[in-house]
């Protein structure tokens, strides 16, 4: 069984939506009013464009010991893996946050503030080696 955490997506997304919503007030405007619409409509794709490549990311632990990055939506979507194996460390950089250390260097995911400890719980769990920044040591 998979485990999903969700990823802290920022405002991103509402801000592309919201310029989404006004330069199709304005191209609908310009359109009842018998004005050029063709540069309205080209800044209107590109934030359609824009909008579908700003990421909604979910986190899932695979059966395979994977920490799989997966693009919900994503104009051209490619998922990304991570071994549990090859994490050295973690550490909370911000309450949502986390910066895993790898063999070979780091990466920095943004999850959901309330998901953060049960993923890095799941992760220590699947590889007993990873060391958690603060944690004590025995």
């Amino acid at each position: 069984m998979e485990k999903k955490y969700k990823a802290d997506n920022g405002q991103a997304n509402l801000y592309w939506g919201i310029a989404a919503i006004i330069l199709l007030g304005v191209v609908i405007y310009r359109f009842m009013h018998d004005e050029s619409i063709w540069n309205y409509i080209l800044y209107f794709g590109f934030v359609i464009l824009f909008m579908m490549s700003t990421t909604i990311k979910e986190y899932t632990i695979t059966t395979l010991n994977f920490l799989e990055i997966r693009y919900v939506l994503k104009l051209f979507p490619k998922n990304r893996r991570i071994p549990i194996g090859d994490m050295v460390g973690l550490k909370k950089i911000k309450k949502n946050q986390l910066r895993i250390d790898k063999v070979l260097g780091y990466e920095v995911l943004l999850v959901n503030a309330s998901d953060i400890d049960a993923l890095m719980a799941e992760l220590k769990e699947r590889n007993p080696r990873i060391i958690i920044a603060g944690e004590d040591e025995e």
